[in-house]
């Protein structure tokens, strides 16, 4: 191989292995894990969801995975627009691979443009407990929730 080609195929090889590699924090990661649990649980996509379920996840119920995927099928059924505005309350990583994050998410039918619109729309609240565990990506392996009120927000 000629050493222009050679140099060219380990340039390309560094930026591949430095895009594949993620220096952020662990909150950072853990705030796009919750980010994109937003944007699937609002597409309504059971498999994007599904994807971030640990395979022994466990909710506050029982519910495994498989079951869980099955009560989400019947709410977005139920549901056919489904907004949420999410505020992460805390972040604890407690090792390299385990963290926990409580926040709280307000559902509503139309979009919540802020914090001031939720006094106005009948946004359901909820104060979320998880437990998730890193496995190369973060995953959720346990989930608790309980009504919460708009102060939450504030």
């Amino acid at each position: 191989m000629k050493p222009v080609r050679r140099k060219i195929l380990l340039c390309l090889m560094l930026l591949l292995i430095q895009a594949c590699s993620d220096d952020s924090s662990p909150e950072d990661q853990i705030r796009r894990f919750v980010d994109s649990g937003v944007q699937a649980a609002e597409a309504r996509s059971v498999d994007d969801l599904s994807e971030l379920l640990h395979a022994n996840f466990v909710d506050q119920q029982g519910h495994n995975d498989k079951q869980l995927a099955r009560l989400l099928r019947a709410y977005f059924f139920r549901h056919k627009n489904i907004h949420l505005f999410s505020r992460i309350d805390n972040i604890e990583i407690l090792s390299a691979s385990q963290a926990s994050v409580s926040l709280y998410v307000a559902m509503a039918s139309t979009v919540i443009s802020d914090v001031s619109a939720l006094s106005s729309l009948s946004a359901r609240i909820y104060r979320f407990e998880l437990q998730l565990v890193k496995q190369g990506d973060w995953l959720l392996r346990h989930a608790s929730w309980e009504p919460a009120s708009i102060g939450a927000f504030e």
